[in-house]
């Protein structure tokens, strides 16, 4: 029998890559939109626009109600490498003519992987 030759060796090495193990043309940066909270007299504060690159945006499963509803729920996944945290309360948009282009809220807690980030994402 042949050897299988792999486009990414080692995948179980700690602290590769989660992001190059895909292809280029995967990546896209996205902005990612944070609250500025309140200040003293509650008022709301600016929302930061913090620029990220080489993220990986992905569908995941859209499902379909069974309430007798005509509104199906969008939901898609974002990669990152290490180096940056995500929030709960992010919004994250991603540029027109990028895979997933849109306007994201993280659904729920993001998952902090020893490889990078996965952050659950629905449409908003």
């Amino acid at each position: 029998m042949s050897p299988v030759a792999y486009a990414f060796q080692s995948y179980d090495v700690p602290g590769k890559s989660i992001v190059k193990r895909f292809p280029k043309s995967y990546r896209t940066d996205v902005t990612v939109i944070r609250g500025g909270g309140r200040d003293a007299k509650g008022n709301p504060l600016p929302s930061q626009e913090i620029p990220l690159r080489n993220c990986i945006m992905a569908p995941r499963a859209t499902s379909d109600p069974v309430d007798r509803s005509d509104v199906t729920s969008s939901t898609a996944v974002l990669y990152r490498d290490p180096g940056f945290t995500f929030l709960p309360a992010d919004r994250i948009r991603v540029p027109v003519g990028a895979r997933m282009a849109g306007m994201w809220s993280v659904d729920g807690r993001p998952a902090e992987w020893p490889d990078g980030w996965e952050v659950g994402l629905v449409a908003t």
